[in-house]
């Protein structure tokens, strides 16, 4: 299969698609932000806030459920504001999460109020950024598009992890807080050049769940995988390892992985093709997840971590073509991007559910291997 030419396209996208343009920059300036930390938040919160595996558990509980309850409100803010002004409100609150959590031992209130305003930032981050990016690619090159978008924000996010653990070991946390912060805010500067949009929105849950279908258990599974992904993996994986730069590095190099995986299967143009890969990567990605749970051993970890995040866009990049595919020719657009942010929200309240129950990391990777194998469906 002569794929590599397809890759001239994505210059070609670039330089045609100015929305398109502004949002890469826009999404590479926050992913970079967002991922210099992220991996970290919860190792921020085990080792330096000397919180248990149950305490994260319950922040995560009312992260989550911020999301999910603020995601129809966020749907009907961008229909009635915009979505540029949507997106540029999240900035200052992502800003406003880290500066509490670093300054937390000296505030006076219950963590888990961060927890709620984190849930807020991303709901008004990712509702009208999904809702965006499908309005504005076109069919012939959706699978490009999706992929070019997948592999400049995993370029923004390998490099993320790397210089971020290199930051806490040379400056610690308070550095980086600062860092992520001045990166936060200048990624709202590609949105004051995107086009104001209104995507209509009619907040009813009948019209939601029609246009969902039989992808919701499969939005179930991308919320509690994702979950486990960035939030409990690490935190095992450091234990294991025991440094933030070495952390780190594990995550650049997983970052490239998925890189090569985004770009190479986004040039599939056949759908047919597309789905065949979703199935085997959905096998695939399980086996990677099954195999966490029962190996030890920081080198062996390691390798199930890059091998799972190229297993993990063979999975991501053909279900968001194809789902996107079908999205564009509804009228429920934003209806179903709250939808979706709703029902991961299910699957990522069924792993923590898991996590309480038994106190313990392995039966969270057991559930996201079961979880990928719901894309066979």
């Amino acid at each position: 299969m002569q794929h590599h030419h397809h890759h001239l396209h994505y210059v070609h996208l670039v330089k045609k698609h100015k929305q398109l343009r502004e949002m890469y920059i826009a999404m590479s300036l926050k992913t970079l932000a967002i991922s210099m930390i992220g991996i970290f938040i919860p190792i921020f919160l085990l080792t330096e806030l000397g919180f248990t595996l149950y305490n994260i558990v319950v922040f995560y509980v009312f992260n989550t459920l911020a999301y999910m309850i603020s995601s129809p409100f966020t749907g009907k803010f961008a229909s009635r504001f915009g979505l540029r002004k949507a997106a540029v409100i999240t900035a200052p609150l992502f800003i406003l999460f880290y500066l509490g959590l670093y300054n937390y031992p000296s505030l006076l209130f219950n963590i888990n109020y961060l927890a709620v305003l984190l849930g807020f930032a991303e709901s008004f981050f990712w509702i009208p950024f999904i809702t965006h990016f499908i309005r504005s690619s076109d069919k012939k090159h959706r699978s490009e598009e999706v992929g070019f978008l997948s592999g400049s924000a995993i370029v923004a996010s390998m490099t993320g992890p790397l210089i971020g653990g290199l930051i806490i070991t040379l400056f610690g946390f308070n550095f980086l807080f600062l860092i992520v912060s001045i990166f936060l805010f200048l990624s709202i500067f590609p949105f004051l050049f995107i086009k104001e949009t209104h995507e209509p929105f009619k907040c009813s849950f009948k019209d939601m769940k029609s246009i969902a279908g039989i992808k919701s258990l499969k939005l179930v599974s991308i919320g509690g995988i994702n979950m486990v992904d960035m939030v409990f993996w690490p935190m095992f994986l450091f234990v294991a390892i025991g440094t933030y730069a070495e952390l780190g590095l594990i995550f650049f190099i997983a970052a490239f992985a998925a890189f090569v995986a985004s770009f190479y299967f986004g040039a599939f143009e056949n759908r047919g093709e597309l789905m065949k890969v979703l199935k085997w990567g959905a096998l695939f990605y399980a086996v990677t997840w099954f195999a966490r749970a029962s190996f030890k051993g920081a080198l062996v970890m390691s390798m199930v971590t890059i091998i799972g995040a190229f297993a993990h866009e063979m999975v991501e990049v053909p279900f968001n073509t194809l789902n996107f595919d079908r999205l564009v020719r509804k009228k429920y657009l934003s209806e179903y991007v709250v939808y979706r942010g709703i029902m991961t929200g299910v699957g990522r309240l069924i792993i923590l559910g898991i996590i309480a129950l038994f106190l313990e990391y392995s039966p969270s990777f057991l559930a996201a291997g079961v979880l990928s194998l719901g894309f066979l469906l």
